[in-house]
């Protein structure tokens, strides 16, 4: 339809400039006059189109708004163009034809110009939709991390203080190292607080450093094999706390003493951490649910990579993505 219609207005205009008794001339001051109408044109038909666009989402409404707005511009100034042209070079003065004439290039003008400033507006309207959903999901993700944070604070807190009260009656001295090590922990978390991600050789130091002291309370009862290959950590990060949590669902959940050892492995490739322990489930076990819950929903809002649970009657592994990051963290 848009085709038609500029070919049979260009074929209008043939005709009618056929019938004109002066050849069409040349001169810079007129050209650069009749660029200047044309800019007009423009600036209108764009105006016109982002003041019907606040009323209607019609497309057709849109384009057909602009080429009436277009053409009455360009009508009204190639008769006061023609009128100049008329008393400085003595050309002939706006007639009919002339008229005729000029609301034909006006309508071809306008939907040309329409056509670009709709497909303008149209491209700049995507892309604003696009940053709006794009900052809406950041928005809700940001909301989320921070909703799972503040559920893991008190779970983190809870477990520990839970593990520092038996300390105290069994060894005051390791309760205290173990009272410093959680202040140590939580103020690693506090310096991490706005951070959905840090790099994973803080958190696996981190880490060892928590295992050393469940070590010692547990003594030969918990065993850590560690074959990680630290290298592989490079410009890698993972959420905060998850290893810590691992360790504290395998203490938590598991049997551990003399006669049942509780073994726990650190394992490492290029993707994964992987933390497995020997499956010794303690008869009875309160438990809220909140840690590998806690894991696996922050993962679903930093990245399309699975956080992996593994269970056999032997044994329990999870395995949790290593994020790459260039700068360590998010």
């Amino acid at each position: 339809m848009i085709v038609f219609i500029i070919a049979a207005v260009m074929m209008g205009i043939i005709y009618i400039a056929s019938k004109f008794k002066e050849p069409p001339g040349f001169n810079f001051f007129f050209e650069v006059l009749w660029m200047f109408i044309i800019f007009l044109c423009f600036e209108t038909i764009s105006r016109a189109q982002n003041y019907v666009s606040k009323r209607s989402d019609s497309n057709v409404i849109l384009l057909i708004g602009g080429v009436v707005t277009g053409t009455i511009t360009y009508t009204i100034l190639f008769y006061l163009y023609k009128w100049l042209d008329h008393w400085v070079l003595h050309s002939e003065p706006p007639l009919l034809q002339h008229m005729v004439f000029s609301v034909l290039i006006g309508i071809a003008i306008s939907v040309i110009l329409g056509l670009i400033q709709l497909a303008y507006n149209w491209k700049n309207q995507y892309y604003i939709s696009q940053i709006q959903n794009e900052k809406f999901k950041k928005e809700i993700i940001k909301a989320n991390l921070s909703i799972l944070k503040n559920q893991l604070d008190p779970h983190f807190m809870f477990n520990n203080f839970n593990t520092l009260y038996y300390l105290i009656n069994e060894d005051s001295q390791l309760a205290q190292k173990f009272l410093k090590n959680i202040a140590d922990v939580y103020r690693y978390i506090l310096q991490h607080n706005e951070q959905a991600m840090i790099p994973i050789a803080q958190e696996y130091k981190m880490v060892k450093q928590y295992v050393s002291l469940i070590e010692q309370r547990y003594k030969s009862a918990l065993q850590v094999h560690d074959t990680v290959d630290t290298s592989l950590f490079s410009e890698k990060s993972i959420p905060p706390l998850v290893l810590q949590q691992l360790i504290e669902n395998a203490v938590k959940h598991n049997r551990i003493d003399d006669q049942a050892p509780l073994h726990i492995y650190f394992q490492a490739d290029d993707t994964y951490f992987t933390v497995k322990n020997n499956h010794n489930p303690k008869q009875q076990v309160h438990t809220t649910g909140t840690g590998l819950d806690n894991i696996t929903k922050r993962y679903d809002f930093l990245t399309d990579k699975e956080v992996l649970i593994s269970r056999t009657d032997d044994e329990f592994s999870v395995s949790v993505p290593l994020i790459f990051s260039t700068n360590g963290s998010n």
